[in-house]
């Protein structure tokens, strides 16, 4: 009985959580599946916001077909000002009432289960430290990547604490926006996630991953690939891409390397790792390499972080768009 007991009391309190909890989903061209994505999401969360970073028009009445559908609110973006700055978009609207006490974020083509936001509420009380938890995270199932499962001494398959998160799938509790302020919009796109996590813990609130919430997620445009007997995944992003992890990863590490230098050199190697798998199978190589080599230039001579918002959608010298503006 007091097993029973235990289990509707966890219900009820899921529930009681859900009726905050409100998402807001960051669209730019979505494809068909983004309407299987929101149906799966709508039962979950107690309101739904939809922020259109300049889809074309005819995505963007496939976009309003859906949300009509799904009683979804849309704010259309006259241009493509990135992901932060469409993330804090949606976060003013969610935060302009009370009703609001914790945001779900997610992206176009990220999909949850039944059960995704009443395993980050398991996660959460379960924690003994959750007066300080800012962030819940999702446990990723990313292609042709095994699903992460829990290691020694972590907690009952329940949650573990993190340094970082990806933003898709990251639930956020209301009060971490008074104390840490907005996602850094002259990040553009590319380790927002990194910065704002970084940012939560140097106030010293914490961050932890609920094992139990599986959300499916995709990188990239994914291929596996073998060499040599051994397997790897590349994700095989665009030039422009590249050209915006390596100026924001050189911004990040300037300004977080004092912060945690151990972080920082291992990503540094896990850089290098994915430069070496582009390399030896991706196309359009030299060009990737070029706009990789800008991004680092850029990222080093940036002297202002309002420089960077400035020109944030701009793209990468040396790329077919660039010579095009030419």
């Amino acid at each position: 009985m007091n097993h029973v007991s235990r289990v509707l009391q966890t219900e009820s309190a899921n529930i009681a959580c859900e009726s905050k909890v409100w998402a807001v989903v960051v669209t730019h061209d979505p494809k068909p599946d983004f309407e299987q994505n929101v149906r799966a999401l709508i039962p979950q969360v107690k309101r739904v916001i939809i922020v259109d970073n300049q889809s074309s028009p005819a995505i963007q009445q496939f976009i309003a077909r859906v949300a009509s559908a799904y009683n979804s609110e849309i704010i259309w973006s006259q241009q493509n000002l990135g992901i932060a700055s469409a993330l804090n978009t949606g976060v003013e609207l969610a935060l302009a009432g009370d009703a609001c006490q914790w945001i779900l974020m997610l992206d176009q083509d990220s999909r949850v289960p039944p059960d995704f936001v009443a395993n980050m509420f398991n996660a959460y009380e379960s924690c003994s430290f959750k007066d300080k938890v800012a962030l819940i995270g999702a446990n990723y199932q990313l292609a042709f990547r095994p699903l992460r499962t829990t290691g020694p001494g972590e907690d009952a398959l329940i949650f573990r604490e993190v340094k970082t998160l990806m933003t898709s799938g990251t639930l956020a509790k209301r009060s971490v926006f008074a104390d840490c302020g907005t996602f850094d919009e002259s990040f553009f796109m590319d380790y927002v996630d990194h910065e704002f996590c970084f940012r939560v813990r140097c106030h010293g609130l914490r961050i932890i991953q609920a094992n139990n919430a599986i959300l499916q997620h995709r990188l990239g445009s994914p291929t596996l690939h073998r060499i040599l007997g051994r397997h790897f995944v590349t994700a095989n992003y665009s030039s422009n891409r590249r050209y915006h992890q390596a100026r924001n990863r050189l911004v990040f590490y300037r300004r977080y390397f004092c912060t945690d230098p151990f972080w920082v050199v291992s990503d540094v190697f896990k850089w290098f790792r994915e430069i070496l798998k582009m390399i030896m199978v991706e196309r359009d190589r030299k060009m990737k390499l070029a706009c990789i080599a800008r991004g680092v230039w850029d990222g080093v001579s940036v002297s202002k972080w309002s420089d960077w918002q400035n020109d944030a959608n701009a793209p990468p010298p040396g790329s077919a768009a660039a010579r095009k503006n030419q």
